[in-house]
């Protein structure tokens, strides 16, 4: 695969898994859709779908450039895409809506709503 594919696609899973993470907690879900919670039963799935999109940014930066440069890769993208979730939730948090929306589909909606 190209290279430049392979860092695309490390930067991007780096960038979601984070944005999962972040709106598995209370305060980052109730900012993205006006709910207060985290619908139940949502929030491990979506720490899990996080961390496991971490791990793929690990997995890819290391077939990409090997152990030794592959791990400083990573931790760079980390790093980008952390910022990248910190920035689009301090200013444009409606960005993130359509994930909230599918991580919420499916759910079982309470008797009287």
């Amino acid at each position: 695969m190209p290279e430049a594919i392979l860092l695309t696609l490390i930067l991007a899973t780096s960038y979601l898994g984070f944005d999962l993470l972040a709106l598995s907690q209370d305060r980052n879900w109730e900012r993205v859709t006006g709910q207060r919670h985290v619908p139940a039963g949502r929030t491990l799935p979506l720490r899990l779908a996080g961390y496991g999109l971490l791990a793929l940014a690990l997995a890819l930066s290391l077939e990409r450039d090997g152990a030794s440069f592959g791990s400083i890769l990573w931790v760079v993208a980390l790093s980008v895409g952390g910022l990248a979730t910190v920035a689009t939730l301090t200013w444009r948090s409606a960005w993130l809506a359509p994930l909230a929306r599918i991580a919420a589909a499916g759910r079982p909606r309470r008797q009287g709503a």
